[in-house]
């Protein structure tokens, strides 16, 4: 009697995408979400990838990114190279280095800023970020705004085989991120210095998922991607993904339980309808969300 056909991981394969260079204010960043193929993966909606050298001489008021609002979502940056400094109208203001986090939950509305560390604007320096935005669940929209930080040293982080593993978000073989979320998830950045090195990523057969590699090059069956590419996974009978490293790599590892729920995104609020957008528009004017002055 033949065994019964083993679930693959290529099952779970929706496509492999390249991003696009987009032009942020004055700076060029990769976007891979969304793209012309692919709007959003479950709750992720956007993902930008940032990597740039600054000369130095600048004031910090003269880099980066402004107050500007948000609601409805969580705008999440991973640092890579460099540091970033987070200020908010709740009160917040806080400087994440490399190898750290910051997941902001902009519930009902909050006002914030992002730009390099002031000694990055001062005396020049590497800044390499990705921040990418997690839809929040109908009935958490409204939640008081939050602002969870995670240093290098406080994020999960172990070894498997010759890849490196680092929690942000969620479980993961008996680890626990301590950063909170309202939606099941797990996210993680992952890196391998040697090629052909495999690892088994955990993802339930009802979830949904991206793979972004941001240098190098990966394997997932009969799908290869490489720096700036990702593959996009879909639900399938197959508990694990099987990754493999071409070369050195660095990816990261975006995974979710779905969220079928209505999105209607204008600029930086993401909400169910268009005239939930409307109230955020006019709450922010009304400065409903707080102000944040910066010095």
């Amino acid at each position: 009697m033949k065994s019964p056909p083993q679930p693959t991981d290529n099952l779970r394969i929706t496509s492999v995408q390249t991003a696009q260079r987009v032009l942020m204010g004055s700076n060029w960043i990769e976007q891979p979400l969304p793209s012309q193929i692919t709007q959003q993966v479950g709750p992720f909606l956007l993902i930008h990838h940032w990597q740039d050298y600054f000369p130095g001489g600048q004031e910090p008021l003269d880099v980066g990114v402004g107050p500007h609002p948000h609601r409805g979502f969580s705008p999440v940056t991973c640092i890579y190279s460099g540091a970033l400094r987070h200020r908010d109208s709740i009160g917040n203001d806080h400087v994440v280095k490399a190898g750290g986090t910051q997941w902001m939950d902009s519930g009902s509305g909050i006002v914030h800023s992002e730009r390099p560390d002031d000694s990055i604007a001062r005396d020049g320096g590497m800044l390499e970020i990705i921040q990418f935005w997690v839809n929040t669940p109908q009935a958490h929209k409204m939640n008081a705004p939050s602002y969870q930080p995670l240093n290098s040293d406080q994020t999960p982080s172990w070894d498997e085989g010759a890849w490196k593993i680092a929690l942000v978000q969620g479980e993961w073989d008996g680890h626990q991120s301590p950063i909170a979320s309202n939606h099941p998830m797990r996210i993680a950045n992952l890196q391998c210095s040697e090629a052909g090195e495999r690892i088994a990523l955990p993802m339930p057969g009802s979830w949904v998922g991206i793979l972004y590699v941001l240098s190098g090059a990966i394997q997932v069956n009969n799908a290869k991607a490489t720096g700036r590419q990702m593959i996009v996974l879909g639900t399938g009978t197959s508990e694990v993904i099987t990754m493999s490293a071409e070369e050195n790599a660095r990816v990261l590892f975006l995974s979710s339980a779905p969220l079928d729920e209505p999105v209607v995104s204008h600029g930086p609020f993401v909400l169910n309808t268009y005239e939930e957008v409307q109230r955020a528009i006019m709450d922010y004017h009304d400065g409903k969300m707080g102000n944040l002055i910066e010095t």
